[in-house]
């Protein structure tokens, strides 16, 4: 029994600063708290996104750069292009 949660960065309006910058956890917007909330419960990641200049795209580094280190650390995972 695995459990799969697709995040799509398309659905974000327009982040206007980090998760962890805002004063409290319960200041950040309700979608950067639900996403945080994911992807700290998760096991794993894998990432699907198209290569744009021989890295990820701009629009998936954008809504992984707005959570600390911290919520990927140490968990297994992949980037597919």
């Amino acid at each position: 029994g695995h459990t799969i949660t697709h995040i799509d960065p398309k659905e974000f309006t327009l982040l206007q600063k980090p998760a962890f910058a805002y004063a409290s956890p319960g200041k950040a917007p309700q979608e950067l708290q639900e996403c945080q909330s994911i992807l700290q419960q998760a096991d794993a990641y894998v990432c699907v996104t198209p290569e744009y200049n021989h890295s990820p795209s701009p629009a998936l580094m954008n809504v992984m750069n707005h959570f600390g280190s911290s919520t990927f650390s140490f968990k297994a995972s992949a980037i597919v292009t």
